[in-house]
């Protein structure tokens, strides 16, 4: 899969803002747990939900940092799973990101639930 950059959405780009004052985590690491939830839900996340990409953008390497290939290889697995063709896979990751964002945010709201969250809770 070849991006230089993802683009999140306006909605995600607001909620990640907030997440990051109430745990302090940055919006890449965040993205990171989001597209790992969002792929633990084993379903399509519906694309033309997801579409809007005019909010922020973060580069590639500060996206998936020293875990890309563990990350890309959890996604291509997912694609494969759910018999993705290959010319959607940015749209799925973007889409995934998107909804693992609404999941992450509505589930933490601060630094004592990423406990429960890990937990699987």
């Amino acid at each position: 899969m070849k991006f230089n950059r993802i683009k999140l959405s306006q909605e995600s780009t607001k909620k990640l803002n907030y997440f990051k004052i109430r745990t302090g985590l940055t919006p890449n690491i965040a993205c990171r747990l989001a597209l790992s939830l969002s792929i633990a839900e084993q379903t399509k996340p519906a694309l033309e939900l997801y579409s809007d990409d005019s909010g922020q953008e973060i580069n590639r390497y500060t996206f998936f940092g020293e875990h890309e290939l563990i990350l890309n290889l959890l996604f291509q697995q997912w694609c494969d799973h759910a018999c993705v063709d290959q010319s959607e896979y940015y749209r799925y990751l973007m889409a995934h990101i998107n909804r693992g964002v609404e999941m992450l945010t509505n589930r933490v709201k601060g630094v004592d639930e990423f406990t429960e969250l890990i937990k699987g809770q």
